[in-house]
């Protein structure tokens, strides 16, 4: 086996697993002085399935030098973050050789093509074969990828909610699911399915349509506000109007939420008491506002539903028909709304459990009923009370 004194490859390497440790043993066994790793950086990871769950970049450099110590100590390694497929072989004169996967073939080629033209010397390419996932599903991957781990890891705990901070303390009853997620994301399919799984269900959306009516006092508060002129002939709220001024000023959408959202919360808050006395020990607390209003504190645990990338295009021309159909609204002014929507990543941040709805809605239920089993396990051992739902 030929070896060279300068080795580098490059990748994601997000959940470290067989396949990238091949190789990375790969390169390590052809190196003899410096092994250079390039890792990718935020920018070149966004076209990639469920990139949300993607591990931090420094989390990824960190596990990959953990393993090449382990693999061999007595080699220097350079584990950097890559912001294009070059990295450091665009300007390193003192690399030999590049080890690529068969699918990555192609971009150690285009590197040889630019180190040609700036007078740098042609690397040697070794390829890997793709390791087989002999586990994988109809809908994935034939090779192990971090694309499968990443659909595996919808509907199970991508962070335990005791080691929370922010969360409700989860001795207390009842256990409250935060579900939240953007506007045709599926979380109302997904909230019914807990309901027949036997949780209480509470909807911040219905709960806030009730708040606008006239006689209460979120209706009253607005109109002294904004003034009588949002009102229709009939004495309601005209809610279209009233979008049209708040979506388009942000200081007077601020405004808003700071009369609506407390009131939502106590009215949710009441549908909570009135369920747990009719012995629903798990409740779902559904808001699509659940972030921005901060209600994580009212939440044993969040539950986000999301729209993968590649679904992107399709879902938010699924979304601005929904928001028109819903509204009565323009495009122009669904796409506003949509758009200030929190971003996917900002959601999944504070996620306990994903549901991506982007497929069929067999693989939704799956995920659904994989993450409720996990909390009834999790629940009975813990020792929380179940027996009544």
């Amino acid at each position: 086996m030929k070896t060279y004194k300068n080795v580098v490859l490059g990748g994601t390497f997000d959940r470290l697993h067989n396949g990238h440790k091949i190789l990375l043993s790969e390169a390590a066994l052809r190196c003899t002085e410096k092994l250079t790793v390039g890792v990718t950086d935020t920018n070149m990871i966004t076209g990639k399935v469920l990139w949300e769950l993607i591990q931090p970049c420094t989390q990824r450099i960190e596990k990959v030098e953990e393993f090449l110590e382990d693999v061999d100590s007595s080699i220097s390694y350079n584990v950097v973050p890559i912001n294009d497929i070059y990295g450091p072989t665009k300007e390193d004169p003192t690399l030999e050789m590049i080890v690529v996967s068969e699918e990555t073939k192609r971009g150690g080629d285009k590197i040889n093509e630019l180190r040609l033209q700036k007078n740098l010397n042609k690397l040697d390419i070794h390829v890997v074969k793709l390791a087989v996932d002999e586990g994988h599903e109809e809908h994935e991957e034939t090779k192990i990828s971090s694309s499968n781990h990443r659909m595996r890891l919808l509907g199970t705990r991508l962070k335990d909610p005791s080691e929370s901070e922010i969360l409700r303390p989860r001795i207390l009853r009842p256990y409250i699911i935060g579900l939240t997620g953007g506007i045709a994301s599926g979380k109302s399919s997904v909230a019914e399915k807990l309901k027949q799984l036997g949780a209480g269900l509470v909807n911040c959306d219905k709960l806030a349509h009730n708040l606008y009516l006239p006689g209460t006092d979120c209706f009253h508060k607005i109109i002294e506000y904004f003034g009588s002129s949002i009102l229709d002939s009939n004495g309601f709220i005209n809610r279209k109007l009233l979008g049209d001024i708040v979506f388009n000023n942000k200081e007077q959408l601020v405004k808003l939420n700071k009369l609506i959202w407390p009131l939502i919360l106590q009215e949710a808050k009441k549908e909570i008491k009135n369920l747990s006395y009719k012995h629903r020990n798990i409740i779902v607390l559904e808001a699509a506002v659940l972030i921005q209003a901060e209600w994580q504190n009212e939440c044993s645990e969040i539950w986000t539903c999301i729209i993968s990338q590649n679904e992107d295009k399709l879902y938010f021309t699924y979304a601005i028909k929904r928001v028109i159909d819903r509204n009565g609204l323009s495009e122009e002014a669904a796409k506003l709304r949509i758009n200030m929507q929190p971003s996917t990543m900002e959601q999944v941040k504070e996620a306990n459990v994903v549901i991506c709805t982007s497929w069929s809605y067999e693989r939704t239920l799956v995920q659904v009923e994989r993450a409720w089993k996990e909390l009834i396990q999790d629940l009975e051992i813990t020792g929380f009370l179940i027996s009544n739902i």
